[in-house]
């Protein structure tokens, strides 16, 4: 039996001790969902130290201990974790007692919201495989990421342990961040009389320059003062360079005591400093300078390590549970009819379809495809809106890891009008556009596994159509044009559905009204797949064909999270076919298709379809890899681009579950042999065509028009069977003259 290792859902790092021991690492906290009763506690500390046959027991009573007199571990407190299931009607996420404790300390003077924890690590992505909470991070170097190059930003599944022999880390993670000793020598070790430091005459505090007076001199020193506390110390101390208004402040302690104070403080993982220049009333007592000289990275023990890295994640953690959300509770005269922003009722949600963008949702696309869920439908908001009536729009945005998501929309109408949707971040919006009540048609959508990382709204039709700026961070992500026409010209509004997890928007829909290709009295036609589908890294331009007829079940990705993923390897007309050397395949399997060309302007888009890690660096990155060994992962096709040869035919071999089952398994399957022709009866082939009593093959097959050429491949790409693609389709496009 293997043994259960469960990962703290703050640090990252193994909950286990040893047994007989009273370890940090084996005590932990329970926040757990008790099914019966629809309710989140926090249970008390519990012990585990047998992730062979032991279980996840602790007492209920959030004040109690697995080592108080009497407790004995009863069995009914046990309860499940991660990917298993209830136990006792009881599950949840376990948390190390000393990352729980230097949480409650980030949420000082108030108490964790557990509850609030609770919806957001439930909201998070999980890798069940390795029993850990996803972050988006790589929880400060215990993980390693993988390369971005061979993975797509949607695939959550880019991390694994990293390997910690002879490199001493480990030891820094083994260690408690929440013992004491090695804090308090560094607070005792602060010299208590800070030094002097002669002024500067008013005179040499303001320089002239060649453009006049420095117009940080004419500002009171106070103020310096007050803008360096806001800055980091590397932006102050290049200040000093530019400004002697700011040369004080190296002798400042008021300047330095900044660095320990405030919630975002750089030093602010020293808490007990803070606390105490908090209670004495003064900054007089110590030498903050020195401190801070004192708790650079290079002079720190493995104790402050480790709680600078879990109090770096414990922040990340903070930003979240601090967005608050804003209720729909309107008054009655914001339910007019007549009115620009309303809610609407539930009447009026019922009878016309509606059309939705969204994440990977977990209970939701679970069947769709083999990506992972990542995220939760907890709420929704709907409103309705007059389509000219919209002077403005914000977001607030919330990041997780290296991902930007919206956490919350204000919509400003012309009469000054505002609803507030979602969850609202500390402080200003982070960004708008400005509509000025141009007539809205719909809008585009940037979407990521875990939800909706921007807007972009479309007004007009025809000539006068006009796309806004985005709203968020559409950087990297997806993208759709699904909600882009959804009322009609004699329409004057259009109602929307808004659906959040625990601090971001995971899904965004809309009532449509229009004769649309996504209509089931529809055959799946160009239009439908281009506009209705998710693209990476964009939508194709209209000027590509897709040959919807060749692509397998293209219906399944005009709904749901189901990127589809493209490279115009021909370039526009076919420009770069007279360049193309070479083609190879990566991976037996199909993993990855690579083109080469002589000539190196051409761009690096067109050199890659798919992504997979090459088995070239990764034989070079394992020291026990034989060298003897061949590379028969990959297959190398020689073409003659610069003699006229060209791709002119693609078949391929589709592997499906036989049985009519809504799961994608049994709609698509996956790709399992490939064969592409040139124009001189040459092919490369690759894969196989075996079936059984469980699979059948789907052969397709397509050949180029007269006058045309294939300049490009898309298709999806399935996580659960070895980033292996799901499906391919081919781009095509009549041949520059040039």
């Amino acid at each position: 039996m293997s043994p259960r290792l469960v990962r703290c859902a703050i640090c990252g790092w193994y909950i286990v001790g040893e047994a007989g021991s009273a370890s940090w690492m084996g005590q932990f906290r329970g926040l757990c969902h008790n099914i019966a009763g629809e309710e989140i506690f926090l249970t008390g500390v519990g012990y585990y130290s047998d992730p062979h046959f032991g279980g996840f027991i602790a007492p209920p009573d959030p004040s109690a201990r697995w080592d108080d007199p009497g407790y004995d571990n009863p069995l009914e407190h046990e309860f499940g974790v991660m990917a298993e299931t209830e136990i006792n009607g009881k599950h949840g996420f376990v948390i190390h007692d000393a990352c729980w404790s230097l949480l409650q300390d980030a949420c000082y003077p108030d108490l964790v919201p557990c509850t609030r924890f609770f919806d957001v690590l439930n909201s998070v992505p999980r890798v069940f495989a390795r029993n850990i909470i996803d972050w988006g991070h790589d929880y400060g170097g215990l993980a390693l990421l993988f390369p971005e190059d061979d993975y797509f930003p949607w695939e959550y599944l880019r991390f694994a342990d990293r390997d910690f022999r002879d490199s001493g880390l480990d030891a820094v993670y083994d260690t408690n961040p929440l013992a004491s000793s090695e804090i308090q020598e560094i607070l005792a070790d602060t010299p208590q009389s800070p030094p002097t430091w002669d002024h500067p005459s008013e005179s040499s505090a303001t320089p002239r320059s060649s453009s006049g007076l420095d117009p940080f001199g004419l500002l009171p020193k106070e103020l310096c003062s007050a803008i360096a506390a806001y800055l980091p110390t590397r932006d102050v101390l290049n200040a000093r360079l530019a400004s002697r208004s700011f040369w004080f402040t190296f002798h400042s302690q008021q300047f330095w005591a900044s660095r320990f104070r405030g919630e975002n403080a750089e030093r602010s993982w020293l808490f007990e400093a803070a606390r105490d220049l908090n209670t004495t009333g003064g900054i007089g007592r110590r030498d903050w300078r020195w401190l801070y000289h004192r708790t650079s990275g290079a002079r720190l023990g493995r104790t402050a390590q480790n709680r600078k890295r879990v109090w770096a994640l414990i922040r990340h953690v903070m930003d979240i549970l601090e967005l608050s959300w804003n209720e729909l509770n309107p008054d009655m005269e914001s339910l007019r009819r007549s009115a620009p922003l309303r809610p609407l009722s539930d009447e009026e949600c019922s009878g016309p379809p509606w059309v939705s963008v969204e994440g990977s949702i977990r209970g939701v696309s679970d069947n769709l495809s083999g990506l992972q869920t990542a995220c939760v439908l907890s709420k929704t908001q709907r409103v309705a809106i007059r389509v000219d009536a919209i002077s403005q729009v914000a977001a607030s945005t919330v990041r997780l890891g290296s991902s930007v998501y919206i956490a919350g929309l204000s919509l400003a109408a012309t009469n000054g009008e505002v609803v507030r949707l979602g969850y609202t971040a500390a402080g200003s919006q982070s960004c708008c556009v400005h509509l000025c009540g141009a007539s809205l048609t719909g809008f585009n959508v940037a979407v990521g596994l875990g939800g909706i990382h921007a807007l972009q709204f479309v007004s007009g039709r025809g000539t006068a159509r006009r796309l806004s700026a985005w709203l968020g961070h559409p950087d990297d992500a997806p993208r759709t044009e699904r909600l882009s026409d959804i009322v009609t010209p004699d329409e004057e509004t259009m109602a929307l559905e808004f659906g959040f997890d625990a601090f971001r928007m995971v899904s965004v829909g809309a009532v449509r009204r229009v004769e649309s290709p996504m209509s089931s009295s529809h055959r799946a036609d160009d239009s439908s797949l281009r506009h209705s589908a998710v693209w990476y890294p964009d939508v194709p331009s209209p000027t590509l064909n897709l040959n919807e007829d060749f692509l397998l079940a293209p219906r399944t990705y005009v709904s749901g999270f189901k990127p589809l993923f493209w490279a115009r390897f021909g370039g526009p007309g076919g420009v770069h076919l007279k360049h193309l050397v070479k083609l190879t395949v990566v991976d037996l399997d199909i993993g990855r298709i690579d083109f080469s060309f002589n000539n190196p302007s051409v761009p690096a888009e067109c050199w890659r379809f798919s992504r997979i890690e090459d088995p070239k660096r990764k034989k070079d990155e394992d020291e026990d890899e034989d060298e003897d060994e061949d590379d028969s992962e990959i297959v190398e096709f020689p073409i003659d681009g610069p003699g006229g040869e060209m791709i002119n035919k693609v078949e391929v071999g589709q592997r499906l579950l036989r049985g009519n089952v809504e799961n994608w398994l049994y709609k698509e399957g996956h790709l399992t042999w490939l064969k592409i022709h040139t124009n001189r009866e040459r092919a490369l082939e690759v894969g196989s065509k075996y079936t059984s009593r469980r699979n059948i093959i789907v052969e397709k097959e397509f050949r180029a028009a007269p006058g045309t050429a294939i300049t490009g491949l898309y298709g999806s790409r399935c996580l659960n069977q070895g980033c292996i693609l799901m499906s391919l389709g081919v781009l095509t496009e009549p041949l520059s003259k040039a």
